[in-house]
């Protein structure tokens, strides 16, 4: 094969893939302002309310109270289907009393 069809044939895949990624940052960009404008909504509708404490906090509490903080992250993890990141600050502040 000629050396310009070469040069040809990546510049289309290169070109492809540039579109693909635009259109995909463009997606990503628009759900997370959708969450955010659903996150803005949510923090005003629940103003004023009385939030339960999930149940599963008793027993993280326990967990930290026999110093197993991996597994409380572990179960935080389990329950919520969170992040490690995610998990780790939620018993750190259930563990700061917060």
């Amino acid at each position: 094969m000629d050396l310009s069809w070469m040069i040809i044939i990546v510049g289309a895949f290169l070109a492809a893939g540039y579109f693909f990624y635009s259109a995909s940052e463009k997606r990503i960009e628009a759900l997370e302002n959708r969450v955010r404008q659903v996150e803005k909504l949510l923090k005003q509708s629940i103003q004023g309310m009385e939030l339960k404490e999930p149940d599963v906090n008793d027993e993280l509490r326990e967990l930290l109270h026999k110093g197993k903080m991996v597994k409380a992250v572990n179960r935080t993890r389990q329950e919520f289907g969170w992040s490690l990141l995610e998990a780790k600050q939620y018993v750190d502040e259930l563990k700061a009393g917060k």
